[in-house]
């Protein structure tokens, strides 16, 4: 079988390229970064360059694939294109959506729950889901057929699994842990949310390739049992030997920092969220779907702990908000440890701090400004071309 993975190197296609790889297919994979010796060993074929570039892309899809996996899909603009571009080149597309198209909180949410536009409130939902809704409309009339994915909290070996933690390929949530640093949270802990580890989302997404169960369909994928934060917290607690300090800080307080982390956590990591596997299991039976949460992450920080890179935005917004947070702390020993780590910060760092925070307040300032430019852009496009 031969396969195309567009954006086959980061967390949701490099698991399907593994898993594909693995079952010795034909594997391509599309991407602006050059293949690593790890990609390469498993005999995947790189193909490096820009998707969004129609000359490119048509000479990529030119050759005809089997299978063909968008990853790179965010909004319905950009799934026309990408189904203009390899209609008549596949013989089933894959598009990668998300499980933020559901309502939250949810729970043991199945593929037939009615889905309202209306009722997602964030960004990046709506648009995934007016993609699917253009894919379905349209995809009948094309010469492939369709399938559509949506992934949950998906982690492997360059993810920590937890609602607020440090960029993807870095270390530095774990090493705040062993450093005794003190660790920002907005989530209940005894809230639930569905995740799931690539070797069980990459499995499953391969085993419905160019399964007739799985045309015109939308599926989700995650771990049977839904771990809380606090049982992840507590597994990586135990691999490092070392116990969390862990401040609940208001959620609204992060906005001021960032806008996009803020409406992920209220939309998408802190409600309560499950999601129950049966319509996926129907075409892909044979595979486990659940993975022991201490064993797998043993891989995760392992991976992890050899990357050099700091998140140092991850850094300066846990440290600012703790500093706004640590008069409100009613727990004595909490209060003690979090004021002797704060007293330990070197004012030339408090100054970083500062810096940092009136920086995001400036950005906060602009944003509605850089709206109404992109805006005004958009209304005199059409007079400035019917002028040219």
């Amino acid at each position: 079988m031969k396969v195309l993975v567009i954006g086959g190197m980061g967390v949701i296609g490099g698991a399907i390229t593994k898993a594909a790889a693995s079952k010795g297919y034909d594997v391509y994979v599309l991407s602006r970064r050059n293949l690593s010796n790890e990609w390469i060993s498993l005999g995947v074929n790189g193909i490096s360059g820009n998707w969004l570039d129609d000359e490119f892309a048509s000479k990529v899809v030119s050759g005809g694939y089997d299978v063909i996996v968008d990853t790179l899909v965010f909004d319905e603009k950009r799934l026309i294109k990408s189904m203009k571009m390899v209609d008549g080149h596949c013989k089933q597309y894959v598009y990668i959506s998300t499980d933020s198209v559901y309502p939250h909180p949810a729970e043991r949410l199945s593929e037939d729950n009615p889905i309202s536009i209306k009722e997602i409130h964030w960004d990046y939902g709506i648009k995934k889901r007016q993609a699917e809704l253009t894919l379905a409309k349209y995809g009948e009339g094309c010469g492939f057929e369709w399938t559509c994915i949506r992934p949950t909290i998906t982690f492997g070996n360059s993810r920590i699994p937890v609602g607020f933690a440090s960029k993807r390929g870095t270390y530095t949530l774990a090493q705040r842990i062993i450093d005794g640093r003190p660790i920002v949270r907005f989530d209940d802990s005894s809230t639930r949310h569905a995740v799931c580890h690539t070797s069980i989302f990459g499995e499953a997404v391969v085993g419905l390739f160019l399964s007739e169960n799985s045309f015109g369909q939308s599926y989700h994928i995650s771990d049977d049992y839904a771990y809380t934060y606090d049982e992840i917290f507590g597994a990586m607690e135990e691999i490092l030997q070392s116990k969390g300090i862990y401040v609940n800080v208001p959620v609204s307080k992060v906005k001021r920092y960032s806008k996009a982390l803020y409406e992920e956590m209220i939309y998408d990591k802190n409600p309560n969220f499950t999601l129950d596997n049966s319509k996926i299991k129907t075409v892909v039976p044979n595979l486990s779907y659940h993975v022991d949460i201490k064993k797998v992450m043993v891989s995760t920080l392992s991976e992890l702990k050899k990357s050099s890179l700091v998140d140092e935005e991850y850094n300066y917004i846990t440290d600012n908000l703790i500093l706004e947070q640590a008069l409100k702390i009613d727990n004595p020993k909490l209060s003690r440890q979090v004021n002797v780590y704060l007293d330990s910060l070197p004012c030339k760092y408090r100054d970083t701090l500062m810096r940092f925070r009136r920086k995001r307040q400036i950005l906060n300032w602009l944003t509605p400004l850089r709206k109404c430019k992109r805006t005004l852009k958009n209304v005199l496009r059409p007079i400035r071309d019917a002028v040219k």
